[in-house]
């Protein structure tokens, strides 16, 4: 057989194999217009887009990587409801497996319209992510194509695809630059990206079509825009997909312009309205149902055989279920968040001038409820979904003029309303009350220590083992078996639709029991051995935890904060770190502070962009001030001037001094912090970054011993500092950038936060200028961050102390060192990032890790280093009030140290449905925080720790061991105190399924956890019996624990 047989051959079997297993689907026109046909059998498309995303979960959750027990729960509890509502398609993008299309079509008849994306919201090409997808670049257009063709490979002969669509509002996207298309006009660029963009869709459409010829292909457009260069580029097209959110209507002329000029049919891939209204701040069903009742009236009557355009063929309402991330994307998961994202004056029920109108969060025909059911959440029908259950019975292209006047006449709407108020989440939840719990826990735990040794020669000698666990420490307590209780309630009160509360009452029996580390000490009566030293009147056992406020409004939100965590002004401009983010609810406790205490100014709308906080502690150990942050970006739309993005942040601290024992950082009384902050593209490869700063404005004229000797004075200069970074992106894969620092004298400000695996972030200190160089790579699934640091100090160190009113020292964050730092990330899940504080609990991907490593020189000593003791004072000041806290105490300097280094990784894999083994492990060689460790211990450690954390259904369990490391509590490397070995053991049952590997909520458990002790340990926290060697003393406790709540 000659080759031109064969392929000829090959081509009939082929096209005999897909012709037997698939549907044959496509759209036709005659005299009466379009519609879409399987055979001979007319599809009406009511169409859903199909929303599943949990309550608590965000746009990573993936729910095909569930066990399949649990895909059919969740597709069995939507689709009966879509069946009963009339649907008969579902559109979804491409991430759905061709087996659960099938399970779909054959158990209800719901067609699967596919949908890929095709690098929407970004493309990894040769390796490297681009967030902004560039049409034009050949590699991206490859790659994208390829998409196409593994689509279409994948679901060609899967029964229940009605076809392809590809894109989503793509011509939305037309962000990225260039250097040929940024030197047109500004008019004329966008017109010139849109070209690349449908010429690409033409390229996918027929290589889909190449492969699968028996399914439409078509795109996902953003309205009706660019429709002469569709008619040019486009000619695979089959149907014009249409998402399109004009309020009541889309207007004749919408279907007449694509009938003039693209004459193909029309699908409406999102359309609809959301039940949310932001002039009376409440749930409205009637305007939804309003909305989508205009717009399928309009549907039908432009629909086959009605004698106007004739050229649409359905649609899918946007979308089947409220979705609760879309406001903040991955915070305030837990809340139904009713801030409007965008203005529509389609929409005109509650639409106003400057008025974000539109939320996000509320789109669904059904709400979502908490409670859930074989653990999915309820899904309560508004009035949307009953109206639709009718209009849909009548047929889009047999039925007449007439039968839709009268359809539509008849509908019943308030018994619709009725039906989903009802059943409304409002209703059925909050039930219009002005007070509800919404937690309520309670947790009991038995404890029993066992000094190791003691236990152990019973058990050698036959002793009496039951005695050997019962003793006394070095305090004259009783050590023994010991039951602790405590429970929280927690309550909502909204006495208004945009007006809420939250208060947090805890009680407890006592601390819960441990001789190995800090116990809360400021709540409870028997804490370790500070707390009993603290005053005896703030010691309780029933506290007002904490409490929240929050208005909404059209202008401004207004949040309060007691004790309640925030954000900083970290992402919108504050480079110098004059913010900071108060999430430490459980180290605030540690020391007495009721942190953050604080209100917050948010605006919005016409005010976009200013929020201002302030109060008597808006973080742990702040001052009080008030703060003020003005974030914007500003596009320029010129060829000369780029775009730029302006911060600007403002602090005015207020207060009295204290006495540099209490509190040697607030020596010098309230001062003021300003910053401005610039960030440009100068052109496509080159971004530049700028930053002023003032600080430090209360020391000036303050006096200091400079690194000569020499008694000199603090100067407005000393309180300036200033910031630059210059980036590029020419090198393929890479962003190249170089930071220049300078902090004066006294301009000090907050650390950073340390994020992306990192060890270290910037110290805000000041009196130093910094040097860095550092690399971004990203190549496939891996990012490579590697930096290099270079610090000097302004002034030497020259013995100066905080304590002694010293108006700055050299310290950890400012002393001569070079460091070089690089973190090794692989994580194919793209939805998911990696370094996430929860993403033990979100990571997706089946396999992924994170490789840090670091290299310090210490090339300079420190001045003396302040550390706070667990010892209560008071102190008079020359105000004559009187302060009671822990006092400071001077540490000693640091000498020059070297050959510094730490390692570390982290590794999350999820290998099977339900089934997740997270393993960390780091080690290293590190020096002390303070200069306070006694002679004879050793200047530097070197330590390891490894972890193993798995969770399994219901199931969770974790262990880490820790070998010659410093206690848990940072204050035991001021000494250099470590132990041979720590070690913990932890094994659950959770209640509900996945718990949770950040909390111990709604689970009964074992716990255990030990130290070994050795020549530089000490018995801090009073675990070993009175008279005890401390060196080679084993300690362990033994824990059983349940919790229980809402």
């Amino acid at each position: 057989m000659n080759k031109k047989r064969f392929a000829v051959f090959t081509g009939i079997l082929l096209f005999l194999n897909i012709s037997i297993f698939a549907q044959f689907i496509t759209v036709k026109k005659d005299a009466n217009g379009w519609r879409l046909m399987e055979d001979r059998k007319e599809i009406e498309v009511k169409g859903i887009v199909w929303s599943y995303t949990p309550i608590g979960e965000t746009h990573t959750y993936d729910l095909w990587s569930k066990s399949d027990e649990f895909i059919e729960r969740m597709i069995d509890t939507d689709m009966p409801m879509l069946k009963a509502m009339g649907v008969n398609a579902i559109r979804c993008f491409s991430d759905i497996p061709p087996k659960w299309v099938e399970y779909i079509y054959t158990k209800y008849g719901i067609y699967t319209i596919v949908n890929n994306l095709l690098g929407r919201y970004g493309v990894t090409v040769n390796g490297t992510w681009y967030a902004n997808t560039d049409y034009s670049d050949l590699y991206t257009r490859e790659t994208l194509v390829e998409m196409a063709v593994e689509t279409a490979e994948k679901y060609r002969a899967v029964n229940g695809v009605l076809m392809y669509m590809f894109g989503n509002e793509s011509n939305y996207g037309l962000v990225w630059s260039g250097s040929e298309i940024e030197n047109l006009p500004v008019g004329e660029q966008n017109t010139v990206k849109a070209g690349y963009l449908y010429s690409l869709l033409e390229e996918a459409m027929a290589a889909c079509k190449d492969i699968d010829p028996f399914h439409p292909v078509g795109i996902v457009n953003g309205d009706t825009q660019y429709l002469e260069l569709i008619k040019k580029l486009c000619p695979s097209l089959d149907i014009l997909g249409v998402n399109a959110y004009r309020g009541f209507r889309f207007y004749d002329s919408f279907y007449e312009n694509v009938a003039e000029v693209l004459d193909k049919p029309i699908m409406f891939t999102e359309a609809g309205a959301d039940a949310y209204n932001e002039i009376t701040h409440q749930e409205d069903q009637y305007a939804q149902m309003a909305y989508l009742m205009s717009q399928w009236k309009e549907i039908y009557q432009q629909g086959y055989g009605k004698g106007r355009s004739q050229n649409v063929i359905g649609g899918f309402v946007f979308e089947w279920m409220d979705e609760w991330w879309k406001h903040y994307q991955n915070k305030d998961l837990e809340l139904h968040n009713d801030t409007g994202t965008w203005s529509n004056s389609g929409y005109e029920l509650d639409y106003r001038d400057g008025l974000n109108n539109m939320d996000e969060e509320w789109f669904g025909i059904c709400a979502q409820s908490k409670l859930t059911d074989r653990g999915i959440n309820k899904r309560i029908p508004r009035a949307s979904y009953y109206l639709l259950q009718d209009i849909w019975k009548l047929s889009l292209y047999k039925s007449s003029e007439s039968d839709i006047n009268k359809t539509f006449a008849s509908l019943n709407t308030s018994m619709y309303l009725a039906q989903g108020n009802e059943k409304s989440i409002k209703e059925m939840i909050n039930e219009n009350k002005l007070v509800q719990i919404d937690t309520l826990d309670a947790t009991v735990q038995v404890t029993t220590p066992m000094y190791v040794n003691r236990v152990w020669g019973a058990i050698k000698d036959n002793g009496h083992l039951k005695e050997s666990f019962e003793y006394q420490n070095a305090k004259g307590e009783n050590v023994k078996t010991t039951v602790t209780a405590e429970t929280t309630l927690g309550l909502t009160v909204k006495p208004m639709e945009n007006l809420s509360g939250t208060a947090v009452i805890k009680a407890w029996t006592d601390s819960p029991y441990t001789n190995l580390g800090d116990r809360w000490a400021s709540y409870y009566k028997d804490g370790p051995d500070y707390s009993t030293t603290q005053p005896e009147a703030e010691l309780k056992y029933v506290d007002f935890y904490s409490a929240s406020l929050n208005y909404s409004g059209n202008l401004f939100d207004i949040n309060g904060y007691y004790h309640v965590g925030h954000a900083s002004f970290e992402n919108t401009g504050d480079i110098f770190n004059i913010s900071k983010e108060a999430f430490d609810i459980i180290g605030y406790d540690t020391y007495g502070s009721k942190a953050p205490i604080a209100l917050e100014f948010v605006g919005k709308n016409l005010l976009e962009g200013l929020t201002v906080i302030g109060g008597p502690e808006i973080w742990g150990s702040a001052k009080p001030q008030v703060q003020a942050n003005y974030f914007r970006w500003f596009p320029t739309e010129s060829l000369f001037v780029p775009d730029f993005t302006i911060g600007l942040v403002y602090a005015e601290e207020f207060g009295a001094k204290s006495s540099p024992a209490l509190d040697p950082y607030n020596a010098y009384g309230a001062g003021r912090k300003a910053s401005i902050y610039a960030a440009a593209v100068l052109d496509p490869w080159v971004t530049l970054k700028l930053g002023v700063l003032h600080a430090g404005s209360e020391k000036v004229g303050a006096k200091y011993i400079d690194q000569n000797g020499n008694t000199s004075k603090i100067t407005y200069l000393d309180t300036l500092g200033g910031y630059v970074q210059l980036g590029t992106s020419m090198f393929q894969h890479m962003y190249i950038y170089g930071n220049a620092i300078y902090r004066g004298l006294v301009a000090d400000t907050n650390p950073a936060e340390v994020r992306g695996s990192f060890f270290t972030a910037d110290s805000g200190a000041g009196n130093r200028f910094e040097a860095q160089v550092g690399v971004d790579v990203g190549y496939g699934d891996f990012v490579f961050k590697p930096v290099v640091r270079a610090r000097v100090p302004l002034q030497q160190p020259k013995g100066r102390d905080l304590l002694t009113g010293s108006p700055f020292i050299v310290g950890l964050g400012n002393r001569q060192a070079i460091e070089v730092e690089a973190v090794l990330t692989y994580d194919p899940e793209g939805a998911t990032w990696f370094h996430e504080w929860n993403g033990d609990d979100i990571e997706g991907a089946k396999f992924a890790f994170s490789l840090t490593g670091m290299y310090t020189l210490y090339a300079g000593k420190t001045d003396n280093l302040p550390f706070k003791s667990n010892t209560w004072t008071s102190v008079t000041n020359e105000t004559t009030a009187k302060y009671s806290n822990m006092i400071w105490y001077n540490g000693g300097a640091l000498p020059e140290q070297r050959n510094l280094w730490q390692v570390g990784t982290r590794i999350v894999t999820n290998p099977l449905p339900g089934l997740r083994i997270i393993a960390t492990a780091d080690g290293g060689c590190l020096g002390a925080l303070t200069g306070a460790y006694q002679g004879d211990y050793p200047e530097l450690v070197k330590f390891v720790n490894a972890g193993l954390a798995v969770r399994y259904n219901h199931w969770i369990g974790s262990t880490k061991w820790s070998f010659n490391t410093w206690g848990p509590e940072s204050w035991w490397r001021n000494f250099n105190q470590t132990f041979p070995l720590q070690f913990s053991f932890d094994i659950a049952y959770g209640f509900g399924d996945n718990p949770s590997f950040l909390d111990a909520k709604n689970r009964i458990g074992l716990s255990i956890i030990g130290r070994k002790f050795g020549k530089y340990s000490s018995d801090a926290y009073n675990a070993l019996p009175n008279g005890a060697v401390v060196d080679g003393s084993a300690y362990v406790e033994i824990t059983t624990y349940v919790n229980i709540g809402l």
